[in-house]
């Protein structure tokens, strides 16, 4: 029988949270068919024997890929993305767990009720681990209602992975250039709401773990940027032609913080490539750099987010 839902799930080396993880999926009020796919990167702290005795325990539930070689988070997502057979696909990652037993069932009943709805998402707690404060609440107020106009998604990601519900008819294909990409969840959520609009349901449902082990919060500024640089080209390429001036825009920010952390460095001939370089951004998008005030709110959302 074709499920309901897959939940998709990645680990790797997170073996102090995967039970909770999957103890907040099999435990949901859901009377449908219900699949967990889930892809451990050759983890090295046990992560993959806690799935091995998950897989024997939920034969008719549990799927299981376990690798004997490091892929990277990018295929590793994408792998287990292709092996998902439900209608609705929910993202969970090995360190977050869900909160409610409804959750599941709350979002695929808001799905089956909106069919021009290509995702939908909720809120959740940020949280400290291992003290378990709760640090914050996301999204932020700005971003907590439905149909948001793209130019939003393309200031910031303001939707957390392990709230999203979408539909797999609305998955486009996911080539070469989205694996090579360093940031994989914001760019596909863009190019689902391509495909349709985009839901939200007002209540705390997942909690998303702060620790030191995060990789995103870890990177240096460089890897930000340049991460964040070939995903907004990536998806230049492929929104739609409203969407295209909010990702220039984006592109522009992220030149002008370039040039930012050149003149920070001191190198008077890498401020003057980045100063051209973002001027000749600026005339290729017919965007006069003079106002920078137009960029403000992509670099305050988008950019001093990002870096922070």
């Amino acid at each position: 029988m074709t499920p309901k839902v897959s939940v998709h799930i990645v680990t790797y080396n997170h073996a102090r949270f995967i039970r909770q993880t999957l103890d907040s999926v099999l435990t949901q009020d859901f009377d449908a068919p219900l699949e967990i796919c889930i892809g451990d990167d050759a983890s090295t702290d046990g992560t993959a024997e806690i799935l091995r005795e998950y897989s024997l325990r939920y034969p008719d539930r549990v799927r299981a890929v376990l690798r004997e070689r490091n892929m990277g988070p990018g295929p590793n997502a994408v792998d287990i993305l292709n092996k998902c057979t439900g209608e609705y696909i929910a993202f969970l990652e090995g360190d977050d767990y869900w909160t409610t037993s409804n959750k599941l069932k709350l979002q695929a009943e808001y799905l089956d009720r909106n069919p021009g709805c290509s995702l939908v998402h909720h809120a959740v707690e940020h949280i400290a681990w291992p003290s378990g404060a709760i640090l914050g609440k996301a999204p932020a107020p700005l971003f907590r209602f439905q149909r948001p106009d793209p130019k939003l998604l393309s200031m910031t990601n303001y939707i957390q992975t392990c709230s999203v519900m979408f539909r797999r008819s609305a998955l486009p294909k996911l080539d070469e250039g989205y694996l090579a990409l360093r940031i994989g969840d914001w760019p596909l959520f863009v190019l689902l709401a391509q495909n349709g609009w985009v839901g939200y349901i007002d209540k705390v449902m997942a909690h998303y773990r702060i620790h030191s082990a995060n990789s995103w919060n870890n990177r240096a500024p460089d890897y930000k940027l340049r991460a964040m640089e070939s995903m907004a080209n990536y998806l230049l390429g492929r929104v739609d032609e409203h969407s295209k001036r909010y990702w220039r825009s984006t592109l522009l920010a992220l030149a002008f913080k370039d040039l930012g952390l050149a003149v920070q460095s001191l190198s008077a001939p890498n401020a003057m490539q980045k100063l051209f370089r973002f001027i000749k951004l600026s005339f290729e998008f017919k965007q006069p750099f003079w106002v920078v005030t137009s960029l403000w709110p992509y670099y305050r959302a988008n950019v001093r987010r990002g870096f922070a």
